[in-house]
């Protein structure tokens, strides 16, 4: 019976297809315009969703669960094509990407991830044969580092079935180091500091920026303090865009952030 599970998921025929290659000039290094997209084909997850990165900058993402923020990165690392509209990298449309290029353009750590039952180094190299300074780079950049040279072996030591022996905390900042060792053009951080203290939270972000300075990130969060320096933030509600600009622009013009940040941070301003 598990076997035969198996099989129908292996065969599965694949829904998302290689269109053409379509290059233009746009000079940002992400570009999602008029974006909408459906799950179902009845209800829009998304509606007219647009946004431009130049290299090196960060997007946070805010809003409430349901509200499209995953949407967007499944749509962006083309889990999902889109209903219409068009996502860019480096001016070329990503239905013309191969898979295999695609992916090689991310590095991504979400909330909840696979571990191996296998040291640190290799959860981190994560099957790439990296070299150890990459690894440990990684781990400098994700807050983990002083940890790992606490546990017996260091990145050596072995980690349990999912993870089973580290912490919330632990977990994420390993997950982190992953996304990062591949030294990605984009990084993703899909709710994955929801276990960070505010402190450490902030000096990852501080150190990503300093010593990732040329990668473009994406930050979707439920707490302001995580999206707050970024370059744009998008509030989302109901698959739209109630909210667009720096966490400054939005506090004088978007009533509902102002509310948000209001209740997490107490009213204190940036």
């Amino acid at each position: 019976a598990s076997a035969q599970r198996i099989a129908q998921v292996l065969n599965t025929p694949i829904e998302v297809t290689l269109g053409e290659r379509d290059k233009i000039s746009t000079g940002a290094h992400i570009q999602m315009e008029n974006v909408t997209f459906s799950y179902s084909g009845a209800t829009n997850q998304i509606e007219n969703i647009s946004f431009s990165l130049n290299r090196g900058q960060t997007l946070g993402i805010i809003g409430p669960t349901g509200s499209g923020k995953t949407t967007i990165i499944n749509l962006l690392m083309r889990f999902y094509d889109v209903s219409s509209g068009s996502i860019r990298i480096n001016g070329e449309r990503i239905g013309g990407l191969p898979p295999q290029e695609l992916r090689r353009y991310f590095g991504a750590a979400f909330q909840n991830d696979v571990f191996l039952n296998d040291t640190v180094y290799e959860n981190i190299s994560f099957l790439r044969g990296l070299e150890n300074d990459q690894v440990e780079r990684a781990a400098k950049a994700a807050q983990i580092h002083d940890f790992i040279l606490t546990m017996p072996d260091g990145y050596q030591s072995q980690l349990d079935i999912r993870g089973a022996n580290l912490s919330g905390g632990q977990k994420q900042r390993i997950l982190i180091a992953r996304a990062l060792a591949g030294a990605p053009e984009i990084l993703v951080l899909d709710d994955s500091q929801s276990a960070l203290d505010y402190k450490t939270d902030a000096q990852l972000r501080k150190t990503i920026h300093e010593e990732y300075s040329q990668t473009t990130t994406i930050i979707v969060s439920q707490r302001v303090s995580a999206i707050k320096n970024a370059d744009v933030i998008l509030l989302l509600q109901g698959g739209r865009v109630e909210g667009m600009g720096t966490h400054e622009e939005l506090m004088q013009t978007c009533e509902s952030y102002k509310k948000i940040a209001k209740v997490q941070m107490g009213g204190v301003p940036a």
